[in-house]
């Protein structure tokens, strides 16, 4: 009966997968994304991965992004795409012995019992332009929650070395007078 049961299990299971078809990132909502895997086949999101700062007095702001393959989208799956996460820091006299982290936005949030892995989801098509969603944990969140905005990030030193982006992040439906996103919403950025 166990066994009997095992092979049924596997059997519905395999006929259940549906057929996948890897195509380039970029035909993303040209037609049906059903069924599809949006891959980073030209390496659009390379430029993009790593650590990337910007000091501004003695404070540090630290952003890491890296990329997450085949992340699925649907409820039930309807198809799968590779996408840029990431997580900051606000660090005070970085690379100083007194240095003081005074945020890291991986946390533990003990109401849910869960660890944030990111607070950054985004991609890019062309490898200059990348666009997403940031979330702002470093705000008081006993006061206002959590401050979510849009993300724009640009290259504008293609082929030098360090690269240099633009970093600027937008309020993302009305803004609440006084409340204000802590990290920097418009600086330039070096990759590290």
């Amino acid at each position: 009966m166990k066994k009997t049961l095992t092979i049924l299990l596997l059997t519905l299971t395999i006929l259940s997968c549906k057929a996948q078809t890897i195509v380039n990132l970029n035909t993303f909502n040209q037609g049906n994304n059903s069924g599809k895997y949006f891959k980073d086949i030209d390496n659009h999101f390379t430029p993009f991965l790593g650590t990337w700062e910007n000091t501004t007095g003695n404070l540090t702001f630290r952003v890491i992004l890296y990329k997450t393959i085949k992340k699925p989208f649907g409820s039930p799956v309807e198809f799968f795409k590779d996408k840029i996460k990431g997580c900051f820091l606000l660090i005070e006299n970085a690379g100083m012995p007194n240095e003081t982290i005074l945020h890291n936005s991986v946390k533990y949030y003990p109401q849910s019992g869960q660890t944030s892995e990111s607070v950054i989801l985004s991609d890019t098509i062309n490898g200059v332009d990348l666009f997403g969603w940031i979330d702002d944990n470093s705000v008081d969140e006993s006061t206002i929650g959590i401050l979510s905005g849009r993300l724009k990030m640009k290259i504008i030193n293609t082929g030098s070395s360090p690269l240099q982006a633009t970093w600027k992040v937008y309020s993302k439906g009305m803004t609440i007078v006084g409340f204000d996103f802590n990290i920097p919403t418009d600086i330039i950025l070096t990759k590290q």
